[in-house]
């Protein structure tokens, strides 16, 4: 199987176990939702789904040599998702934004996928990503999740394919996790990953239509117009629901899912919404005379850029928000 992937490029699979897991029912599921969630409303270039990401983590890692192990959980990490992606987190208040993950073992054990992983001696072990170096690290290090879904979005919102080149030219494996070999690519990963972070995964805009869309999603749960089984469908399917059975609280939190829907700042004693945003940053190793050193420690400018981003990001927004 050949798969043409527009960071990678053309890549074989000659793995029976991963060609069958792509072909799975909770793998082509993902193909409907989007990793954006609420704010592929607000962008067409938001197109970037969970399935697209699934497997570009799953080439990733096949590219830097991991195990077949940690290729199939890479592939199998966001099969857990509910519709719209991380509005779960906002629905059920989970300020870590990590409620699908809970899921994960379940999902696996009640679908077709463990008779697959049965089929090929592969163990429960895929369904835990955290025991997977490659795969998952935590916050500020590289990981072929954080990797990709970075270069996904950059290159779906600038479009520059020389730059995720040079990004991926600096990359490498060192001792069981990924780092680059250089300060430039470093840096530049590391630069681009605090602007993605600044103009689109946490501007206050994005996060309040997350908060405007689970509002309208809870309060369909509590009224039984969405069931929990619902939620495990896709994007399109939920909202159909919502607006062929919702009521008219839910249809007014509908018509803010608009290209035209804008947020002006507020003050605490009178706002719409307050909202919190999720700050994602990185701070890579790079491999220096057979050493690793963070970017921060090598890089002054980039320690004072990281400094004023976390600073800044991370703080509660009391805003208005209007339709148009």
């Amino acid at each position: 199987m050949f798969i043409h992937d527009r960071i990678y490029g053309v890549c074989e699979i000659k793995e029976p176990v991963v060609i069958e897991l792509m072909r799975s029912a909770p793998i082509e599921r993902l193909k409907k939702i989007n990793q954006a969630g609420a704010s592929q409303y607000l962008f067409s270039w938001k197109d970037v789904t969970r399935y697209e990401h699934s497997i570009g983590v799953m080439l990733l890692l096949k590219k830097y040599e991991a195990s077949l192990e940690e290729q199939v959980a890479g592939l199998l990490h966001d099969i857990p998702h509910t519709a719209f992606s991380h509005v779960a987190d906002f629905v059920f208040e989970n300020e870590h934004h990590e409620y699908h993950e809970r899921f994960h073992e379940s999902i696996i054990k009640n679908s077709g996928i463990l008779d697959i992983l049965k089929k090929y001696d592969l163990s429960l072990n895929v369904a835990h990503p955290e025991n997977f170096s490659l795969l998952e690290r935590n916050i500020p290090d590289l990981c072929a999740d954080r990797i990709d879904y970075a270069l996904r979005d950059f290159y779906s919102w600038k479009k520059d394919k020389e730059s995720i080149k040079a990004k991926l030219a600096g990359l490498t494996v060192y001792k069981g996790e990924f780092v680059f070999e250089d300060i430039y690519s470093a840096h530049a990963f590391a630069r681009d990953y605090l602007e993605l972070d600044k103009r689109i995964w946490a501007d206050p805009r994005e996060t309040a239509l997350y908060e405007l869309l689970a509002q309208a999603i809870r309060h369909a749960l509590d009224k039984k117009i969405l069931t929990g089984q619902d939620f495990f469908t896709d994007d399109a399917t939920v909202l159909s629901i919502l607006k062929t059975k919702g009521d008219a609280y839910i249809h007014k939190k509908l018509a803010y899912l608009s290209p035209s829907f804008r947020i002006e700042e507020a003050t605490p004693h009178y706002y719409h919404l307050s909202i919190r945003t999720k700050t994602r940053y990185v701070d890579p190793k790079v491999l220096t005379q057979a050493k690793l050193f963070r970017l921060s420690e090598l890089s002054n400018t980039f320690k004072k850029l990281l400094a004023t981003h976390l600073k800044v990001k991370g703080k509660r927004w009391y805003i208005n928000v209007f339709p148009y």
